[in-house]
């Protein structure tokens, strides 16, 4: 829900809301709550769509996680969350598109449960206009690298160090989508 909100509305949004009911809980439900469930299992289809977008936002829109160590702390740890999404074989982001269905359906009979296959609602995806979004990930940090040179690439190292595979595949969406970190 987190990432829906943020895609649609922004990061400020985000923080401005939960920080009305409490001051301070909307970087703690990120660190507390959001990270580590998204480090714990990885999203797949849809759902990682919709987390790297508002993951995207979170990492690009708020200058509130660049104003001190601890913020760019929280920062790393979203990077690194995002790129583990993109990179994991089970969100599907790399190799086929959201609106394939990748439930086959069964013909026979078990008397014991029938899902009504054709009678669901298919998925809408929120963010339509984001046609990749691991490129846009890092198109929106080539951007924010550009608007604070020399402070951004220090925190994506940073992140991505502890897992050689993250860094890797962060470094492969950089030359797909044609983008230079400075």
């Amino acid at each position: 829900f987190f990432a829906l909100f943020v895609g649609k509305f922004g990061s400020q949004a985000y923080l401005d809301q939960l920080n009305q009911l409490q001051p301070g809980m909307g970087l703690m439900l990120l660190v507390q709550v959001w990270v580590p469930r998204l480090q714990a299992a990885s999203p797949s289809r849809l759902e990682a769509k919709t987390q790297m977008v508002g993951l995207t936002k979170l990492l690009c829109e708020t200058p509130a996680l660049l104003a001190d160590a601890n913020g760019r702390q929280i920062w790393s740890q979203i990077l690194a969350c995002a790129v583990k999404i993109v990179c994991s074989s089970g969100s599907y982001l790399n190799s086929l598109s959201v609106q394939e269905n990748d439930d086959d359906a069964e013909i026979g009979y078990d008397a014991t449960f029938s899902v009504l296959h054709f009678a669901t609602r298919p998925a809408k995806d929120p963010f339509a206009e984001v046609q990749d979004a691991g490129a846009s990930l890092v198109q929106s940090v080539g951007r924010l690298c550009a608007s604070h040179p020399g402070q951004i690439t220090p925190m994506i190292a940073q992140g991505l160090s502890p897992d050689p595979k993250l860094s890797a595949g962060f470094d492969g969406l950089c030359q797909k989508a044609g983008v230079q970190l400075s």
